[in-house]
């Protein structure tokens, strides 16, 4: 091989490596990007979960306070009827 032939080959390697240092600084910025876009996300599903699970216990307790108020209308009315038909 002539000194011109390593020549062109070593200039050829270089701009292979510069290629590539180039490219691992748009990869990592872009994964910098990435991250910070899941950490984000992250942060919306937790607190999407929060709000569900409070919504959840409301319903839970409203749903318990609905049959107690259920139950107290439905022994009123028996109490008022005495076979709670509203025959009486």
């Amino acid at each position: 091989m002539t000194q011109d032939g390593r020549q062109d080959r070593l200039d050829r390697i270089e701009a292979i490596l510069l290629q590539t240092a180039q490219q691992q600084q748009v990869n990592t910025s872009a994964l910098a990007q990435l991250t910070a876009k899941v950490d984000g996300l992250t942060e919306e599903v937790d607190s999407l979960r929060d709000i569900v699970m409070h919504s959840i216990q409301n319903a839970e307790s409203d749903r318990t306070l609905f049959q107690a108020e259920i139950r107290r209308i439905w022994e009123y009315l028996l109490g008022q009827s005495g076979n709670g038909r509203g025959e009486g």
